[in-house]
């Protein structure tokens, strides 16, 4: 409730279910066309703060974003946005503007909140920022809480837009468009990535996944940097068809197909077009037409980021698309048409509904599958792997087949996950740690590590509940125990001073001289399925860290100890495990795996830093202090 003075009475009244926003739905190019400039002013509709966030206030700045408008290319901050003057509530926040700085404010906050909120319905929890380090405490990095992350609309005149960890902070940039023949943009006309719905939803989902899995931008292999990518591109993809006003349009143009290239499935288009080249930055179907289809294998020759990322992107959109046409099939039937004939108004407000609902489900289960993803170095077919268990959870009827589309979209281009037999979606879950050593019986958590699993609704007390969770099961893993070598086998980690001096004495030790382990993160989800499912877990990651060497030959003396072997490193090669636990038994679902000893992709890891062929942009890594800027320019 609000509370308002008038002539001395104080008045109570509700608080509005939502706060609304307009912006563009794709970019300021789309409304200079007469086919997309009815649908491309839209309106984004926010829940109202909850009493325990962080009030909005000018900026706007609220409980998980700070806009900070500072252009240093002309040296002006430019005034703030008040998102609570009641003429701008009146009327949905500023109309879309490219010439009104806080208009871009406006729009950078609004999506990336819709973003924000999107993962969190999937997630089944709040979004929370990578920490801060202090180096300087205990003889150990202690992370520090950050609550909000800052967007700069306005932070340099390039054509570039990153999502920086080091500052916290997502950076867009302006430029000038480039005169080229056949181009839409007006020549030497200002464009501004904080004005592209797509670009915001990419940069934001750069930082939600750097909060969720700090590991994965590592160089680890060419799928690292190429899935980050793709699951930005991802996200962004499917949310262009949440706004079903945009798709029944393009439903009523294209007469009921969604398998064509369109503004719904091609990305940054006016940006592409200013730096002088024609269409979508990248496109979610694989050609101009239905009967184009996927070259099988293509994507395993890809080296540069976003080339092999765009595999992943189509792989996940073909199954978003089968699955469409599958739910849709019976309205088509039922009305007498069928895709490419004119269809009734009635018919396209239900086939856009379909499209909607489908997006979100399949945007769901993507987001769910990063709490299946092994801590480090993740590849495609891991992820085919994750959303396939992620959703069979939920989920365990599959009437309508979403996880056997899913499955076929992949095969058709040949990314398949290693050691499987079949493609089969029983056959891509993960296994149970009873499947791993089935002499072992039902594989428990140990209760007495006493996790603190009681639900909290501020931010940072989710986030101090987890460090205090983290901790104790960091201490749990120090303290040697005679089932070492059974977690050993499970987790793919060195817990005894047996296997670290079996060969494996590139691994780092403790003060008590036992192999260091690093507790990542220790996450609480809630989810609803669509039957009334409360699904509950413990998300618990460990890594663990082994000194590698680009020459085999050096790697195996320093491996078995060797005297004269060398004492640093080349690289680092990390390995660990995610672990989903079931609050009610403590039992262990499943124990998704990267073995510390497995040599074989060592070698792979090694191969890849020696690749020449791999683009300089693509070589992103903790040697970059800002590797999405550096992976950005493309």
């Amino acid at each position: 409730m609000s509370m308002r003075a008038q002539g001395g009475i104080q008045r109570s009244y509700p608080t509005p279910a939502m706060r609304r926003f307009r912006v563009y739905a794709f970019d300021p190019l789309a409304s200079m066309a007469t086919e997309s400039a009815s649908f491309n002013h839209a309106v984004i509709a926010l829940p109202w703060e909850e009493p325990w966030e962080e009030p909005l206030s000018p900026g706007p700045s609220g409980e998980y974003l700070e806009v900070v408008d500072f252009d240093p290319a002309s040296g002006r901050f430019y005034a703030p946005l008040d998102p609570l003057d009641p003429v701008l509530l009146a009327q949905d926040g500023l109309p879309p503007s490219e010439g009104r700085p806080q208009f871009h404010q406006q729009m950078v906050y609004a999506v990336a909140m819709r973003t924000i909120r999107n993962f969190e319905r999937a997630m089944g929890r709040k979004v929370l920022w990578s920490p801060n380090w202090d180096q300087t405490r205990l003889g150990r990095p202690v992370p520090i809480y950050v609550q909000k992350l800052r967007l700069y609309p306005h932070a340099f005149r390039h054509n570039n837009a990153y999502y920086s960890p080091q500052k916290k902070a997502v950076l867009f940039g302006y430029f000038q468009a480039k005169s080229k023949e056949g181009s839409r943009s007006l020549p030497g006309a200002w464009v501004f990535a904080a004005l592209s719905h797509d670009i915001i939803a990419h940069e934001i989902t750069h930082a939600i996944l750097d909060g969720t899995h700090t590991r994965f931008i590592e160089r680890s292999s060419p799928d690292a940097p190429a899935f980050h990518e793709a699951f930005a591109d991802v996200v962004a993809l499917l949310q262009h068809f949440t706004m079903r006003e945009v798709v029944a349009a393009h439903l009523a143009r294209s007469r009921g197909v969604l398998r064509l290239r369109s503004l719904l499935t091609g990305l940054a288009r006016q940006f592409n077009d200013a730096r002088g080249r024609a269409g979508a930055m990248r496109e979610g179907v694989d050609g101009t037409d239905e009967s184009a289809s996927p070259v099988v294998g293509a994507y395993a020759g890809e080296r540069e980021a976003h080339a092999r990322g765009a595999h992943l992107v189509a792989a996940v959109f073909d199954g978003f698309l089968t699955i469409f046409e599958q739910r849709s099939a019976d309205l088509l039937r039922l009305a007498g048409g069928s895709p490419g004939t004119e269809l009734h108004p009635d018919l396209i407000a239900r086939l856009a509904k379909e499209a909607t609902k489908v997006a979100d489900q399949m945007l769901r289960i993507c987001v769910r599958a990063l709490d299946y993803m092994p801590p480090v170095d993740p590849r495609f077919g891991e992820f085919l792997r994750a959303m396939i268990t992620a959703d069979a959870d939920l989920v365990p009827d599959d009437p309508m087949h979403y996880r056997v589309a899913i499955a076929a979209a992949f095969r058709r281009r040949g990314i398949l996950p290693d050691g499987t037999a079949s493609m089969a979606p029983d056959s891509l879950k993960w296994e149970s740690p009873e499947d791993i050593d089935a002499r072992e019986g039902r594989c428990r958590f140990d209760e007495s590590v006493e996790l603190d699993i009681q639900p909290k609704f501020e931010r940072y007390e989710i986030w101090r509940q987890a460090q205090v969770n983290r901790m104790r099961v960091q201490a749990w893993l120090d303290v040697p125990s005679p089932l070492d070598p059974m977690w050993e086998r499970r987790m793919g980690v060195a817990l005894t001073g047996a296997t670290w001096a079996r060969n494996l004495q590139t691994i780092p030790l403790g003060p008590d001289r036992l192999p260091k382990l690093d507790v990542h993160s220790v996450r609480l989800a809630r989810r609803a399925g669509p039957d009334g499912q409360d699904l509950r877990q413990i998300i618990i990651e460990v890594t663990q860290d082994r000194r590698a060497f680009f020459d085999p030959a050096e790697q195996e003396a320093a491996d078995r100890g060797a005297q004269g072997a060398r004492a640093d490193q080349d690289f680092w090669f990390r390995g660990g495990c995610t672990m989903v636990v079931d609050p009610r038994d403590w039992s262990i679902r499943y124990v998704v795996r990267k073995r510390i000893d497995d040599n074989r992709r060592l070698a792979q890891q090694r191969d890849y830093m020696l690749d020449r062929d791999v683009p300089p942009a693509s070589r992103v890594g903790l040697e970059s202090d800002e590797p999405f800027a550096f992976l950005h320019e493309v």
